[in-house]
C-alpha cells in the first residue's frame, strides 16, 4: 500500500503538494514541541561528579565503600541513559532522511553541474552547500527539503548499472550546531540502513552529510573520500 501511495504521489502534483503541506505543518509542530522540551543539561556529568566528591568525603568518615558505589551507579546510569537518548534522536534524523529520499519528491532544479547547484543553493540556507561529485554518477538535480525540523539541501544522483537499472543516491546537507545528530566527524562515518536503503553519515564541523543510496554497500566509502578531498 505504501508503494502504491508513493507511486501515485510521484505522478499527481495536487496530492503531492497537499501531502507536502501537511508534512510541513507536522514538522513545524514537532519542531515547536522539541524546542519547548527540556534538554539534558550540558553540565550533567560535572554536577554528578561534584556530588560524588561530596559523598566521598562523607563516606570516609562513615562506611565509604557502600555510598561511593551507590553514587557511581547513579553516574553510570545517567551516562548510559543520555547516550541511549542521543542515539534514539539521531536514528530519527537518519530514518527521516531515508524516508524523504524514498518518496522521490520533484526536483526544483534539474540536470545541472555541481557548480551550478552550489550557486542555486546560495542564499537559500544559512550555510554554504558544497556539492560533491561521485564516480560514475551524474547530478540529476536538487531541491530544498527538511530532515525532521532542520532545513536541508537535497542533491539527487543517477548512476548506470548492469541490467539497465538506474539506482539513485540522495545526499542531504544540513546544519546541526546543537549536536542533535550523533554521527562521527570526518574521516569516520556511521553506516546503517533504513527504508531499504544504505545510509552513511558523517559530520564536518556543524554540517551533517547523510547519503542515502541503493548502490552496493562498498560504494558508500566514496562519501568519505569525496568529502575529505573537498
Amino acid at each position: 500500500e505504501r508503494a502504491e501511495l508513493d507511486q501515485h504521489l510521484a505522478g499527481c502534483g495536487g496530492c503531492s503538494q497537499r501531502v507536502e503541506a501537511e508534512r510541513r505543518t507536522h514538522d513545524a509542530l514537532r519542531g515547536r514541541l522539541q524546542s519547548q522540551s527540556p534538554k539534558a543539561p550540558a553540565t550533567l556529568h560535572a554536577r554528578v561528579r561534584q556530588g560524588l566528591l561530596a559523598e566521598e568525603g562523607r563516606a570516609r568518615r562513615a562506611h565509604y565503600l557502600p555510598r561511593a558505589a551507590l553514587a557511581a551507579s547513579v553516574l553510570v546510569a545517567c551516562s548510559v541513559g543520555w547516550q541511549n537518548y542521543k542515539g534514539y534522536r539521531s536514528r530519527g534524523y537518519l530514518d527521516d532522511a531515508a524516508g524523504r529520499h524514498a518518496r522521490h519528491f520533484p526536483l526544483e532544479i534539474e540536470r545541472a553541474t555541481s557548480e551550478q547547484l552550489e550557486a542555486w543553493f546560495g542564499g537559500k540556507l544559512d550555510h554554504r552547500v558544497s556539492v560533491p561529485s561521485f564516480p560514475n554518477t551524474i547530478t540529476a538535480g536538487a531541491r530544498l527539503l527538511n530532515v525532521s525540523e532542520k532545513p536541508a539541501a537535497y542533491i539527487r544522483y543517477d548512476t548506470g548499472t548492469r541490467g539497465g537499472e538506474v539506482p539513485r543516491m540522495g545526499l542531504f546537507v544540513y546544519s546541526d550546531a546543537r549536536g542533535d545528530v550523533d554521527v562521527p566527524s570526518l574521516p569516520d562515518v556511521a553506516l546503517t540502513s533504513s527504508h531499504g536503503f544504505n545510509v552513511v553519515s558523517t559530520r564536518d564541523g556543524d554540517l551533517v552529510y547523510t547519503l542515502v543510496t541503493d548502490t552496493n554497500i562498498n560504494d558508500v566509502e566514496e562519501l568519505r573520500r569525496v568529502l575529505e578531498k573537498g
